[in-house]
C-alpha cells in the first residue's frame, strides 16, 4: 500500500485560485501526489453531527464539499488521465444540476461517476488547463454545498512516498 504525506496546506479564496494552480502545475509535472480542497463553512451553519447508526446505513455525508484533484500516473498502458472529484450531500444527478446552474462540464471532460453517496468523479483531457480545472472545481463545490460557505478554501497537498 502506498502511503502519502501532507506536505503543504494553504488558504485560498474561490475567486483567486492562483496558488492552487501553481501547485497543480507542479504536481502534474512531477506526477506525484494530489490536492484536497476543503470548503470554509460560515460560522453557525455547520451541520449537526451525524449519528453512528446513520453513518452505518447511509455512509459518510459531506455537507460542505470536499474536492480532490489527482494528476494522471504512469501505468503499464501509458499515462493515465488527470482526475477530479467532489464529495457532496446535494443529492443525485449533480452534473445535470450543475449544468442547470450554468456550470456545464467543459468540452471533452468526462463524468465517470455521479453517485449520491460517492460523489462525482471526472476524467480530464490531457490538455485541461490547471486554472480551468481549479476554477471549475471551486465553483462546482460551492454550487453543490448544502451549507453556507465563506468563499474560503483550504488546500491540502499530499505527496506519495
Amino acid at each position: 500500500m502506498r502511503r502519502s504525506t501532507l506536505v503543504e496546506s494553504f488558504e485560498l479564496r474561490q475567486e483567486d485560485p492562483g496558488a492552487l494552480v501553481e501547485v497543480m502545475e507542479r504536481l502534474r509535472r512531477d506526477r506525484n501526489g494530489w490536492v484536497n480542497l476543503l470548503a470554509g463553512v460560515r460560522p453557525g451553519d455547520e451541520p449537526p453531527p451525524g449519528s453512528v447508526l446513520g453513518a452505518m446505513f447511509s455512509g459518510p455525508v459531506a455537507h460542505a464539499p470536499f474536492c480532490t484533484w489527482v494528476p494522471g500516473q504512469m501505468a503499464k498502458r501509458g499515462l493515465e488521465p488527470d482526475r477530479a472529484g467532489i464529495q457532496h450531500a446535494s443529492g443525485p444527478h449533480a452534473i445535470a444540476r450543475l449544468a442547470d446552474a450554468g456550470l456545464a462540464l467543459p468540452e471533452r471532460w468526462r463524468c465517470s461517476q455521479d453517485h449520491v453517496r460517492r460523489g462525482l468523479v471526472l476524467v480530464l483531457p490531457d490538455d485541461a488547463e490547471a486554472g480551468e480545472v481549479a476554477s471549475w472545481l471551486l465553483r462546482a463545490g460551492a454550487l453543490l454545498s448544502t451549507v453556507a460557505l465563506t468563499g474560503e478554501w483550504r488546500a491540502e497537498v499530499h505527496l506519495r512516498r
